[in-house]
């Protein structure tokens, strides 16, 4: 079996969380397989049976020497969109496994990741502009649909409503407590404003530091704040009775292929609004079932632009939301507007999101372990 350095970008959960979804399945079939980050990517790859874990971050300066020998001893690396871990493994020779669940995203695609052994893209959202600059330039590239472990899918119901804030800072982009409040504006909300009454639980799901201070201020017997691993986490999504998420793209993704009723609370970054945009587009977030920045303020055109500079304007625009009771009291009515909707219009924007993730393509999970696992074995012939 193959030696495997897994890493994922220091960005909230969506990059680690899609590793840790290929690197499970890796793990079952054998291979040993080891992870290296710091930050969210390492709160949720912490709670995973990897062969080892590492707590490095890959973009200090003195990642290059310290993962030097490190990498020299694999097979292979498998980057969840992490850069600097591909400027390493190509330095030392080792075969690079570049896992793309943000295609779509970039404004640029650097020319090191053009001739990488094996580039997995998602399809996941509008990826045409991309795909018009850089599909020919990509030497091995191949196209899968959304990758998701469905394994929990039959899991008992509860009457539980799951709030889902996903890791909420980002390395070097954006940090709660300095660029915004986020987590805290909105569970106030929630926890005063909100009739929650209809359920037996409130599960707050969000970065451990964040979630742990939070329980503090609110945890009770119904109200409960928690980091939840990958495989915790698709469970609560299973069993929940109603979700509200932020709109990123992979908790998302996650909660249609559960077939999961969803209320989409606004952005807290640049690219969850962006995808916003999307969802609202396809008819999955609706008026009804989302709150978007754009329902109070001039919309903007932020995909395709500068990331740096897009997510600067979208924090100033994050701050006056937060800032103002006018628009938080509207926000508490119209998510208890929505938990009250009966279930046959619930069910409908069920089937709307089934009908779009089924235009992604078949479930992705297999073919990526199917992709890799045959590359890797073929490096350890």
């Amino acid at each position: 079996m193959a030696k495997i350095i897994a890493i994922a970008e220091n960005f909230a959960f969506g990059p680690v969380s899609k590793l840790i979804t290929v690197c499970e399945k890796l793990l079952e079939k054998g291979h040993h397989v080891s992870f290296v980050g710091d930050g969210t990517a390492y709160q949720l790859a912490s709670r995973v049976k990897f062969s080892k874990v590492y707590r490095f971050d890959t973009d200090s300066k003195e990642f290059m020497n310290w993962g030097k020998d490190l990498f020299k001893q694999a097979d292979a690396l498998l980057s969840s969109v992490d850069r600097s871990s591909v400027i390493l493994a190509k330095k030392v020779n080792l075969p690079v496994i570049w896992l793309d669940m943000l295609y779509w995203w970039w404004d640029e695609i650097p020319d090191y990741l053009f001739d990488v052994d094996l580039y997995i893209q998602q399809n996941s959202v509008k990826n045409e502009r991309n795909m018009k600059k850089y599909a020919q330039k990509i030497k091995n590239m191949v196209i899968v649909g959304p990758i998701i472990d469905i394994s929990y899918k039959n899991n008992p119901q509860k009457k539980q409503l799951l709030i889902a804030y996903g890791g909420t800072e980002a390395a070097g982009w954006y940090k709660i407590g300095k660029d915004s409040n986020y987590p805290y504006t909105f569970s106030k909300l929630i926890v005063n404003e909100i009739n929650t009454d209809r359920y037996d639980s409130v599960l707050f799901a969000g970065n451990e530091k964040i979630m742990a201070d939070l329980d503090k201020k609110y945890g009770n017997g119904i109200y409960k704040f928690t980091i939840l691993s990958h495989a915790q986490w698709l469970q609560e999504v299973a069993s929940s009775q109603d979700i509200l998420i932020n709109p990123g793209l992979e908790a998302p993704l996650e909660a249609i292929a559960y077939e999961k009723p969803i209320f989409f609370l606004p952005p807290y970054n640049s690219s969850a609004y962006v995808e916003l945009d999307e969802f609202r587009e396809k008819g999955i977030a609706t008026l009804s079932n989302s709150i978007h920045f754009s329902d109070y303020f001039q919309h903007k055109q932020l995909a395709g632009r500068d990331l740096k500079k897009i997510m600067k304007e979208f924090l100033e625009e994050l701050r006056k939301f937060e800032n103002s009771s006018e628009i938080l009291n509207d926000c508490a009515k119209r998510i208890n507007k929505y938990i009250q909707l009966p279930e046959s219009i619930k069910k409908h924007q069920i089937s709307v999101g089934k009908k779009f993730i089924s235009q992604l393509g078949n479930n992705g999970l297999d073919h990526t372990v199917e992709i890799i696992d045959s590359f890797v074995c073929s490096l350890t012939k």
